[in-house]
């Protein structure tokens, strides 16, 4: 073998040994991302599941907001900034720490989270804007509180329980056996509180034609309960806007799906008096005393302001 040939062979297998060399350090290489990574997946996954709280204190919170057991954040506050720490855009646990936030006295934290989840892929999402128009309802800021439950209420229940269902955290609070509800029962239930408020918000800014409006798409609604209200509504803004007799038929309506409303018969009392029917007036008079001296917690039908996630 002459020297070119000899010069040749010992370049082929330098070249071939570093090759092979450098084939080995990118191997390696990528089996130790690999490796960080699972590590870093195991030790996220694990540092979740020890920080997962006892979401039965929560639970009968939010059904119970009244009850004198004392809650402690702590726990679901720690969790719920756990999971964001990892999935900062998780419309469904952001909502959950703002609830939090604003029962442990952190309001505007509260209030940003709830804007942060309000909108998922173009889409209002129902939890969010229902709470934010709650928060602003309380602060009497009516026109802010409408257009947050006008929303809530246009927002897709179906989207509303798919996102919940495929949530980690909202399925770990659905497996409490202190969580012993229908999910679309919850929804609806909710879904006629927000028109509840919306009518409210309405009759405090004056705007009793949207009042009959709004309250007759909630009576076409037949899923919704609470159809009392939505009749007492409608009948309310007839009253304020002068017509007289259809605000009558309404209250009738209402009074037929709940007897015990006071305000109805004080309303009731007050069409008879301007009929001029003293008789009358004064009897739906003493009926509508009777049945605020009984203070039914159920009444006025915006009684109950609670901020919810389920």
């Amino acid at each position: 073998m002459n020297k070119l040939n000899i010069s040749l062979l010992n370049l082929i297998q330098w070249l071939g040994s570093r090759v092979f060399l450098i084939y080995g350090v990118v191997f390696i290489f990528c089996l130790t991302c690999v490796d960080l990574k699972t590590l870093d997946m195991r030790v996220k996954t694990r540092r979740l599941n020890d920080a997962i709280p006892d979401f039965s204190g929560m639970i009968i919170f939010s059904k119970d907001q009244n009850s004198k057991r004392d809650v402690d954040w702590t726990p679901y506050k720690k969790y719920f900034e756990l999971v964001l720490s990892y999935m900062p855009d998780d419309v469904t646990t952001k909502p959950l720490l703002g609830y939090v936030d604003y029962y442990s006295g952190r309001e505007q934290q509260a209030i940003d989270l709830f804007k942060g989840s309000a909108v998922f892929n173009g889409h209002d999402l129902f939890w969010p804007n229902y709470d934010l128009g709650v928060l602003y309802y309380k602060k009497n800021k009516w026109a802010l509180a409408g257009e947050y439950f006008l929303k809530a209420i246009t927002a897709s229940p179906q989207l509303t329980v798919i996102l919940m269902q495929n949530s980690t955290v909202y399925r770990q609070i659905f497996a409490s056996p202190y969580f012993k509800y229908s999910l679309s029962d919850e929804i609806m239930e909710a879904q006629g509180k927000a028109y509840i408020l919306l009518l409210s918000s309405l009759r405090y800014m004056g705007q009793y034609e949207k009042m009959v409006i709004i309250s007759n798409a909630a009576i076409a609604n037949q899923n919704l309960s609470y159809k009392d209200a939505f009749y007492f509504y409608a009948g309310l803004g007839f009253y304020e806007m002068g017509h007289l007799e259809k605000a009558f038929l309404f209250f009738q309506k209402a009074l037929t799906l709940e007897k015990d409303n006071p305000d109805i018969y004080y309303y009731l009392a007050s069409i008879y008096q301007k009929a001029g029917h003293l008789e009358q007036a004064r009897y739906y008079l003493q009926i509508s005393y009777v049945l605020h001296q009984k203070n039914d917690p159920r009444f006025p039908y915006d009684r109950s302001l609670d901020l919810s996630f389920l």
